[in-house]
């Protein structure tokens, strides 16, 4: 329980920390004070200074989630098939993939900023304070955010090329192939409600038509991006699954035939019983991972956020 509890706090305590003393910054600065909205831009301003912390904290969460989940659910592939001592290898490559992808994303989200601050005319340091601490934790906000969809896109496809697919070619690896789909199936949902953050950013203000199709865009490209390898590794575990039942069917048909004498009666049974088995074990294999009904409530959940709050926006406007 004590560790449990030690796990859950290593988890939030410093994304939350890091939340409310954004949140008590912007305060103190008057980006986060909604008696100071009097016109678009501090209307701007607030829904950053509100939106901002809240994305950072998701994503910093939801990147730690991730890495633990992926690190137990590979350890367990392994124990599955036999092959532990792969474990440290598979890590010791992701771990030089996300220092990579931390350098990259790094790189993009000053960037980002830069361009914001310059075609916005924001490099001068006579703006308010309020606006300089806005452009500072523009940084770590673009750069959680490339981070996150940099692992959520690579994850997968380095699951499906060096794990999956050179290992599915017993009945024990096709029984537990869904811990890796589960894996994919989650980055989606979490850059699902990611997206479902984002009309914070758009409280009290006027939403045009191109930024909307632009919204929605973006998010049907990264969910089509983040499903291909799901979709690859089901087809894979399809083929897989219909390949060895066929083998085994056959098998059995060979028993049949070969138990001729009261001799080999005993033995041929316990083959054809342990034959049957492993025939109703990948009958019984889920193709889609997780629960298709609860995937289904959070796709319309974190769809449907930003659709009412765009049609809300349109009959206030």
């Amino acid at each position: 329980m004590n560790k449990k509890k030690s796990t859950v706090l290593h988890l939030w305590i410093l994304p939350l920390l890091f939340v409310l003393t954004c949140f008590v910054v912007n305060y103190a600065t008057g980006a986060l004070d909604y008696r100071n909205i009097t016109s678009e831009r501090s209307q701007r301003d607030f829904n950053a200074a509100l939106g901002m912390p809240v994305v950072i904290g998701y994503l910093w969460v939801t990147l730690r989630i991730m890495h633990r989940r992926a690190a137990n659910s590979i350890a367990e592939f392994l124990i599955k098939i036999h092959q532990v001592n792969e474990f440290k290898r598979h890590i010791n490559v992701l771990e030089r993939k996300l220092i990579r992808h931390i350098v990259l994303a790094l790189a993009l989200a000053i960037l980002v900023t830069l361009i914001y601050l310059i075609t916005e005319d924001l490099l001068a340091f006579n703006h308010p304070l309020s606006v300089l601490v806005l452009n500072i934790i523009a940084v770590p906000f673009w750069f959680l955010i490339f981070l996150f969809i940099m692992q959520s896109a690579s994850l997968p496809r380095y699951l499906y090329r060096h794990l999956l697919l050179p290992n599915i070619n017993g009945v024990d690896s096709i029984c537990h192939s869904k811990l890796i789909c589960d894996l994919g199936v989650n980055n989606i949902v979490w850059c699902l409600i990611m997206f479902a953050l984002f009309p914070v950013f758009w409280l009290g203000k006027s939403i045009p038509i191109i930024d909307t199709v632009i919204f929605f865009v973006v998010l049907a490209a990264l969910a089509i991006l983040l499903f291909l390898p799901v979709f690859k590794m089901i087809l894979l575990i399809k083929k897989q699954c219909r390949n060895h039942i066929r083998e085994l069917e056959l098998c059995i048909s060979e028993h049949i035939i070969a138990r001729q004498s009261d001799h080999t009666f005993s033995r041929n049974s316990q083959q054809m019983n342990r034959l049957n088995q492993l025939v109703d074990d990948l009958k019984q294999t889920q193709f889609w991972p997780g629960d298709a009904l609860t995937n289904l409530q959070i796709l319309l959940l974190t769809l449907g956020i930003p659709a009412i709050c765009l049609v809300l926006n349109w009959m206030i406007a």
